[in-house]
């Protein structure tokens, strides 16, 4: 069907849809073709729609949207929550190794040790142990620092983003 279109078409629909119709869109709808068949088809639309609301019952689909809704929020923090973390989780495996790794050197260091004479070589390993100890943390401070840098130029927080 090829027919004109009227500027005031918008008019129509919205005036259809609050209920609120001046005495000028009156006289325009009356005496416009395009109108007055906008009218006719969005009444008509208008109205199936309030009685598929009616049998669906709008309680009930606002009820499902509140849900979805915060079912959404609940997610979002969720994996706002597991992205913060990840750095935590790196720098408990980081830390477990470090535990790991001077275990296994504490172990090999009591190994060569010459039991009696033990508390002269533990005495001698003190500065030695202190370093490694000193040295095992930077690491891990270091690296725990890259990541959490790291992530923060990924969200923009160097930009002025939040």
């Amino acid at each position: 069907m090829n027919r004109d279109r009227c500027e005031c078409e918008g008019k129509v629909i919205e005036a259809l849809r609050t209920g609120v119709w001046t005495a000028e869109l009156q006289d325009h709808v009356a005496a416009c073709v395009a109108c007055e068949e906008t009218r006719r088809v969005a009444g008509s639309l208008l109205r199936y729609a309030t009685t598929l609301q009616a049998a669906s019952g709008a309680d009930n689909a606002a009820g499902n949207v509140d849900a979805i809704w915060r079912r959404a929020q609940a997610e979002r923090q969720a994996m706002i929550l597991k992205r913060a973390t990840r750095p935590l989780i790196v720098m408990r495996g980081l830390s477990v190794a470090c535990v790991l790794a001077f275990a296994l050197w504490a172990l090999r260091g009591f190994s060569r040790v010459d039991y009696r004479a033990w508390i002269h070589a533990w005495a001698g390993a003190r500065v030695e142990t202190a370093v490694i100890g000193v040295a095992i943390t930077v690491a891990c401070i270091g690296v725990g620092a890259l990541i959490m840098l790291r992530e923060d130029r990924q969200r923009g927080v160097w930009n002025g983003a939040s």
